[in-house]
C-alpha cells in the first residue's frame, strides 16, 4: 500500500446516525479507512441531526477514523421540491468531491446514489462498486404498490441497467440474487460477489440470564409491515399459546406504538399470552435478544425478496436465539436447515405436533445456542465482510 492513501467516495442514502446505517456502514469504513480515505456522503433525518450527543459520538468516530464525512440532511418525500433537492444534492456534492479530491473509486449503497454515476463518468474516470443491498425498484412496487407502468418504476429500472453494465463489481447479499443478476444482466460471476450484512461480535453476544421454564419468550425484531406480514407471525403465536402449556412472553422490538400495530389487537386480551411492545436502544438490544427462547417472523414473497437477508438475522444468532422463518429464498432454507439454527415454516398452516416436537428439540438442546453463535460468525462477521471489501478496494485501486 502506498503512503498517500488512495481516495475512496462511498454515498449512501441511509445515515450513519440510524441502527442500520450505524451498523451496516460506518461500521465497515472504520476498518477500509485504516487502508484508505475514505469520503462518506450520508443522508441524515432531520430529527437525528438535532440529537447533539448522537451527532457528536458520529463525528468523533469519523474524525478517529479520518472519514471525511459529508452529512446532509435527508428530506421526506418522494415527489415535488423536497426530493428534488435531495437529488440535486446526489448529483452536487460528489462533484464538489471529485473537483477538490483524487477520487479513485467511487462505492454505492443501494440505486438512489446511483443517480450521480451517470454525471461523474462524463467528467472522471473511477472504479465503481455497485452495492446493491436488494432488487431496490422491485422492492418498492411489491412493498409500497409502485405501478410497473409508473415513470419513477421505469426510471429505475433503466438506471439498474446502466449500473450493473457500467460497474466494475456488483455485491449482492444473497447467493440467489446473485444468480439472478448473472442471468439477466449477463454479467461475468467474477464480476459479482456476496457479502452479507454484518455484526459486530463486541455489540451482539450472548447474556446469560436466569431461566424461567414457565414463561416460553418468543421475540419478534423490528418493522411490522412493507416487507413482512406481521398477522401470519400472531397466527403463529396462537399456535404456541394452544399447544403450549406455560404462559408465553411476545417481545416486540420495534419503534411501533401497540396501537399502531393493528394485528396485535386480537392478543392484546388474551391472559395467556403477556404482550410487551417497546423500541429499545442499541447498547440494550444484546440483553433483550438474550432473552428470547425463539426469534420469528415472516417475509413476504415476492420476487424482490430473493435478494434479502435482514439485518436481524446476524445479530439474533450472535446472541445464540434461533430462528422461525418462512423460506423466503434458497439462502435462509441452506442457512437454517445446513446449521441447524432454526424451523423453516409455512406460516399458512396449522404447527402440528411433528413440527412443534421438531421446534423445541432444537430449543431445549444446549448445543443449539452454540450453532447459533458459530453460524454468526461463519457467514455475518464483520471482520470477514470488512477483509472482503478491502480486498475489493486494493483490487481496483490504482
Amino acid at each position: 500500500m502506498n503512503k498517500i492513501s488512495p481516495e475512496v467516495l462511498y454515498i449512501s442514502l441511509d445515515g450513519i446516525m440510524e441502527p442500520l446505517g450505524y451498523s451496516q456502514v460506518l461500521k465497515y469504513l472504520e476498518h477500509l479507512s485504516k487502508d484508505y480515505k475514505i469520503n462518506l456522503i450520508t443522508f441524515e433525518k432531520t430529527d437525528n441531526l438535532k440529537k447533539s450527543n448522537e451527532l457528536s459520538k458520529i463525528k468523533l468516530i469519523c474524525a478517529d477514523n479520518n472519514i471525511c464525512w459529508h452529512k446532509l440532511k435527508y428530506r421526506k418525500g418522494f415527489l415535488g421540491l423536497s426530493q428534488l433537492i435531495n437529488i440535486l444534492n446526489l448529483i452536487f456534492v460528489p462533484l464538489t468531491i471529485f473537483l477538490r479530491k483524487n477520487i479513485s473509486l467511487v462505492h454505492i449503497r443501494s440505486y438512489m446514489p446511483g443517480i450521480a454515476i451517470p454525471i461523474l463518468k462524463v467528467f472522471f474516470n473511477f472504479k465503481l462498486i455497485f452495492d446493491i443491498r436488494g432488487f431496490w425498484p422491485d422492492e418498492k412496487h411489491d412493498r409500497l404498490g409502485w405501478d410497473k407502468a409508473s415513470l419513477r418504476y421505469r426510471f429505475f429500472k433503466k438506471l439498474e441497467i446502466y449500473l450493473m453494465r457500467k460497474a466494475d463489481f456488483v455485491v449482492t447479499l444473497t447467493h440467489a440474487s446473485k444468480e439472478i443478476i448473472r442471468n439477466n444482466f449477463n454479467i461475468d460471476k467474477a464480476s459479482i460477489d456476496v457479502i452479507p450484512t454484518c455484526v459486530d461480535f463486541n455489540e451482539f453476544k450472548q447474556i446469560k440470564k436466569t431461566t424461567n421454564d414457565q414463561i416460553f419468550t418468543i421475540g419478534y425484531l423490528g418493522s411490522t409491515d412493507t416487507a413482512y406480514d406481521f398477522r401470519k407471525f400472531c397466527f403463529l403465536v396462537t399456535q404456541l399459546q394452544k399447544y403450549l402449556n406455560k404462559e408465553i412472553a411476545l417481545k416486540v422490538l420495534t419503534k411501533s406504538r401497540i396501537g399502531e400495530i393493528s394485528e396485535l389487537e386480537s392478543l392484546k386480551n388474551n391472559m395467556q399470552i403477556k404482550l410487551d411492545v417497546k423500541f429499545v436502544d442499541r447498547k440494550s438490544l444484546s440483553h433483550e435478544i438474550s432473552s428470547f427462547n425463539l426469534l420469528g417472523f415472516c417475509l413476504k414473497e415476492n420476487y424482490s425478496v430473493q435478494a434479502s437477508m435482514p439485518t436481524k438475522i446476524g445479530e439474533v444468532l450472535a446472541c445464540g436465539v434461533p430462528l422461525i422463518c418462512n423460506a423466503f429464498n434458497e439462502d435462509i432454507k441452506n442457512l437454517v436447515w445446513e446449521n441447524e439454527v432454526g424451523l423453516i415454516y409455512n406460516f399458512e398452516e396449522p404447527l402440528l405436533d411433528e413440527r412443534l416436537s421438531e421446534l423445541f428439540k432444537l430449543i431445549d438442546d444446549p448445543e443449539t445456542s452454540l450453532k447459533c453463535i458459530d453460524t454468526a460468525k461463519k457467514y455475518f462477521s464483520l471482520d470477514k465482510g470488512s477483509e472482503k471489501y478491502n480486498h475489493l478496494y486494493f483490487k481496483f485501486i490504482e
